[in-house]
């Protein structure tokens, strides 16, 4: 979320889904007023769109002005969209008949066209290699009150698609630079790359730095298969099928996976619920014919892409900000700088919630669901008082939960089962986790109020005003807003109910918070959102009494501006999600090839609390490349990294998708690693540049050198809720 002095942008980009309404009705594209009735080659055009009158383009040194645009690039050639030929009728066909066909085939080419607004499919660039400045888009803006050319500049950086082959074909990858907001800044940027693999850094707030930017550049660059560079995603794929006449069932099977612009709510589906032999066998096919070589989408050159990019900008030095699959891609270019000719110094590393190389996918994902409890029943074994309240901890919640499996627990007509009760346990968000010990012995005794108080909300919540408003978990609009405030960090949370309480009363809600979701909150926290925000209903929200008694708050009409700049905003709803088909590229050839399910099974088999893991996911990951094109990875991807550049590992106490672990094998790893736990700390520790943990990683940042002051986590370690205590 932007921080507070932002509210006015946050409505505006609220007020973008104003326009959505109106291109899902309309059949012209963004073009309309040159071109009544565009194709879909119209709109297939590459990131800056058709650029007017042709200029020179920016070199390097002029990246501190304001930027310029680019020549026009030749447009594609038109793709076809003919629908599947019927077979030779026997007789002419009739008028009637005739008009009828042409209506659907026209109704397919505006479909093409809507869809390719949103999802323009990948393709190679025609640009020599190096850095072009070009216009920002709207979305792109570090803050409400920057101005583009002063304070932040775009472009594209053009790079080989085989860094092996400088003269082969070409790829655009986006990027924005937020320039150091002081008046001595330093020559070192910080580079954030982003998790997934797949989402997109460019769409990502600056929130974490706060006074960091003071002396620093920051720089984003969306990977490539990312974002507005080549995303590779189910969206895409459905419209380079459509173009080019694919079979039903694959067309089918797209509509099934992809999200839909035009639909509220609209998400991909599980993983589980994927037709992964289909949709791989038919996106592969896809983006290859478009020159695509996807073995070239991998952390090895996604990794040289970052250290060319800081090259090419012209510094002399950098440090870097990885989270969750963007710490893989940190220690890697970590490993490989050696092997970077005239290279920048890489001065020092935040990995935040580690995840090594040499970590396996399929194998370690059931104990990323059960490891962190491990630590929770730790912490209150190493602590005196916690210990002498609930000792044996351990064991008795595996007896309780065995006990559960056989036979729930049913007190005064609430029936708690174990799934019940591995709900409250694998979420521990907040403060909820001081409970759950006592939630433990409460259960073992057949007693529910420390579990009906979490499972409510009424207990465990954020320390913060807003979140410590009652919310009645029975009304879903509620229950919606409970549960998104546990997910966004303190600095956030008072500005996210302020925008999600406007939005409840406008005329479309769920259609403007889904787009405030997706363009604010781009990454895993935001694809959580969206999942417990597809299971809200107009209904709903009408029903709600919560919504009943929220003020009206007027909206201003949104002027009619530039059609192109709106579709060009729409269009940053679909790249800030994650592009499904890069995480295959790199899983799939990185280490799901070298896995199988049966490896999940033995380390469920290992589990002490196997009820708190569903091995379902497991076999969807085990499967998820059939029909996928492999590489012939070498087996050395996986060996352990060897560095001794200064990095700060910052890991989650509570983290149950990158755990504990993981965060201690890279200690292990990295000859220069400073290892920092963070009590309650979930998924993604470094939000908010004013918290504690942003102080630590400033402060590592401007001296990696310096004895690190962690004194301020001090503070936040866990305050276990004894028998007769209260939160």
């Amino acid at each position: 979320m932007k921080k507070t002095a932002s509210i006015l942008l946050l409505l505006l980009i609220l007020l973008l889904v104003a326009c959505q309404d109106e291109a899902s009705e309309t059949t012209e594209g963004p073009e309309d007023s040159a071109d009544p009735e565009p194709t879909a080659a119209a709109v297939n055009t590459s990131v800056e769109e058709a650029s007017p009158e042709p200029t020179e383009e920016t070199e390097v040194s002029e990246a501190t002005d304001a930027p310029t645009e680019v020549p026009t690039e030749e447009p594609a050639a038109e793709p076809t969209a003919e629908p599947i030929a019927e077979e030779p009728a026997a007789e002419e066909p009739t008028a009637e008949a005739a008009e009828a066909g042409d209506t659907m085939d026209n109704s397919l080419d505006e479909e093409i066209a809507q869809l390719a607004i949103f999802s323009p499919p990948p393709q190679l660039s025609e640009r020599e290699l190096g850095i072009h400045i070009l216009p920002c888009d709207p979305a792109r803006s570090p803050g409400a009150d920057e101005v583009e050319g002063e304070d932040y500049y775009c472009g594209v950086f053009t790079v080989p698609q085989n860094w092996e082959e400088p003269d082969g074909r070409n790829l655009d990858l986006a990027f924005v630079v937020a320039k150091a907001t002081g008046e001595n800044p330093v020559p070192d940027p910080l580079i954030f790359l982003t998790g997934g693999p797949g989402q997109s850094a460019v769409h990502q707030p600056l929130d974490a730095y706060g006074q960091l930017r003071t002396d620093h550049d920051i720089l984003r660059l969306d990977q490539r298969g990312t974002g507005s560079s080549q995303r590779l995603s189910f969206e895409e794929c459905l419209v380079l099928a459509l173009q080019n006449g694919a079979p039903a069932d694959q067309i089918a099977a797209l509509r099934e996976s992809a999200v839909n612009p035009f639909e509220q709510g609209s998400i991909n589906p599980p993983l589980e619920e994927q037709d992964h032999p289909v949709v791989n066998a038919t996106c592969s096919e896809q983006f290859t014919a478009q020159g695509l070589d996807l073995d070239q989408f991998s952390t090895a050159a996604s990794a040289r892409d970052v250290v060319e990019f800081v090259k090419a900008l012209e510094y002399e030095s950098f440090n870097i900000h990885g989270v969750s699959y963007g710490t893989r891609l940190a220690m890697t270019i970590m490993n490989n700088m050696p092997g970077y000719d005239d290279a920048p110094e890489l001065r020092s590393v935040v990995l935040d919630s580690t995840f090594p190389p040499s970590v396996y996918l399929v194998r370690t994902d059931v104990r990323s669901r059960h490891d962190w409890i491990l630590q929770l029943l730790d912490e209150c074994q190493a602590d005196t008082a916690c210990n002498e309240a609930y000792p044996n901890l351990t064991g008795r919640l595996a007896a309780l939960l065995n006990r559960l499996e056989e036979e729930p627990l049913s007190v005064s007509g609430e029936m708690v089962t174990v799934d019940d009760v591995v709900e409250q346990l694998t979420d521990p968000t907040r403060l909820r986790a001081a409970y759950m010990p006592k939630m433990i012995a409460e259960l073992e005794m057949g007693v529910l109020d420390t579990y009906l108080a979490l499972r409510d909300g009424e207990v465990g919540g954020a320390p913060i005003d807003v979140s410590a408003i009652e919310l009645d978990p029975s009304d879903p609009v509620q229950a919606f807003i409970a549960d998104s405030l546990a997910l966004v960090g303190d600095e956030e949370a008072f500005e996210f109910k302020f925008y999600i309480d406007v939005a409840l009363v406008q005329e479309d809600p769920l259609s403007m918070i889904q787009a405030a979701i997706a363009e604010s909150d781009a990454g895993e926290t935001g694809d959580q959102m969206l999942e417990m925000l597809g299971a809200l209903t107009a209904e709903d929200i009408t029903n709600s009494p919560y919504v009943a008694q929220l003020p009206k708050v007027e909206i201003p009409a949104e002027s009619e501006g530039d059609p192109q700049e709106q579709l060009e905003k729409q269009r940053n709803l679909l790249p800030s999600r994650s592009a499904h088909f890069l995480y295959n590229a790199i899983h799939c050839n990185e280490d799901i090839q070298f896995e199988r399910y049966e490896d999940a099974v033995n380390n469920y088999n290992d589990l002490l609390f196997p009820q708190l893991v569903d091995l379902v996911r497991s076999q969807a990951m085990a499967n998820q490349c059939e029909n996928w094109p492999f590489a012939a990875t070498p087996i050395e991807v996986k060996d352990p990294v060897t560095s001794d550049i200064p990095a700060l590992i910052l890991q989650g106490a509570y983290d149950n998708i990158t755990p504990i672990t993981m965060g201690r094998r890279a200690d292990r790893e990295l000859e220069n690693g400073t290892y920092v736990v963070v009590p309650y700390g979930v998924h993604v520790t470094w939000t908010s540049g004013d918290n504690c943990v942003g102080q630590i990683a400033a402060a590592y940042i401007q001296d990696p050198q310096d004895e690190l002051d962690t004194s301020c986590l001090d503070a936040l370690q866990p305050q276990w809720v004894l028998p007769g205590g209260g939160e």
